[in-house]
């Protein structure tokens, strides 16, 4: 599907060393984009970019003061905005401002710094966390204002809800090109394994390469998610930015639901481990299904929708974790 529209462009990807992130500056590489890169690592890691350091120009900044968006943004021509707190539930349900204050201050300031440096085409991306807890399955765009966000993730949502509320208004008052993406979600190999603010996959996997006995689930299991590989995720953002900068929002997904309790059996079944599963329904389980309809996606970028199976990336992850985890001081037991 790529075309000719980013041969030569000036890219910026924020968060661009993130796992999401840095599988986007692979395909804008392929594309022969011309990239910048600025993440403060806080999340992100060099290693991510190891493959691309030669050819891109990393900027080492904290996104949330203007004066360095403005920096980072001068002379570019198109923008993707991928930096921002993300992280599982463990660590989002009880830090709702953190996350609603770095998000918009983030978005905000970029969204600001492409305005004042005359950047035209800009990409908002968003949430399925953005949804209310009683949207319907498979959920369309047009629930995205309805109510409230989940509420597990009620900050995150709220910031993202403001963020799309913002390119919209830019795009109208000033002309400026914005594309709007709300991914499900995503999961992949340059994952952080971070304790508490790691997200449900990664989270799961380490439990179980740890020979945690029992692994312990939060919630019953029965919570449906739609997941999204990284590499698919990143296509997805590419041509929703080139094909539909048109402030309306867009899924990034699709309408294949699993629960967390065959999730969890996948991995076990892959890794070959035999400990007890229990369910602690006294933790939150977030949203109860997840489920992208993804209509839209398919007609704004001509026919894309995610490929790689999860079996096939839950193989992929579980290897590069069993890789990663020794050099991180990780045992199993």
């Amino acid at each position: 599907m790529a075309g000719n529209y980013w041969t030569g462009k000036k890219v910026l990807v924020t968060g661009g060393a993130g796992f999401i992130g840095s599988h986007l500056v692979d395909l804008l590489l392929d594309d022969k984009a011309e990239v910048t890169v600025a993440d403060n690592l806080s999340r992100g890691r060099l290693e991510n970019l190891a493959q691309a350091m030669d050819r891109i120009r990393f900027r080492n900044v904290d996104l949330r003061y203007l004066d360095r968006c403005e920096d980072v943004s001068r002379g570019q021509d198109v923008i993707m905005n991928l930096a921002c707190p993300a992280f599982g539930v463990e660590y989002s349900m009880t830090h709702h401002g953190e996350m609603l204050t770095d998000t918009v201050m983030i978005g905000f300031n970029m969204l600001e710094a492409a305005r004042r440096n005359g950047v035209r085409r800009f990409l908002v991306v968003s949430s399925s966390c953005v949804y209310p807890d009683d949207a319907g399955i498979p959920t369309k765009e047009e629930e995205g204002w309805r109510g409230t966000p989940e509420t597990i993730n009620q900050g995150y949502g709220w910031g993202k809800r403001m963020l799309e509320m913002q390119g919209q208004y830019y795009a109208r008052e000033y002309r400026m090109e914005v594309a709007i993406a709300r991914p499900f979600n995503a999961y992949g190999v340059r994952e952080p394994i971070e304790g508490e603010k790691a997200h449900v996959m990664p989270a799961l996997i380490l439990k179980v390469l740890e020979g945690r006995d029992p692994v312990i689930v939060w919630g019953s299991g029965n919570q449906t998610r739609s997941f999204v590989h990284g590499k698919d995720f990143a296509l997805g953002l590419k041509l929703i930015t080139e094909h539909y900068a048109s402030a309306d929002p867009v899924n990034v997904g699709h309408d294949r639901e699993t629960s967390i309790r065959s999730l969890v059996e996948k991995i076990m079944a892959i890794t070959g481990a035999k400990s007890r599963l229990f369910f602690d329904t006294e933790k939150p389980e977030g949203a109860r299904r997840k489920s992208a309809d993804v209509s839209k996606l398919c007609e704004v970028t001509h026919g894309f929708s995610p490929q790689i199976t999860l079996e096939e990336g839950l193989s992929e992850m579980i290897e590069y974790f069993r890789q990663t985890m020794p050099k991180m001081g990780v045992e199993r037991k």
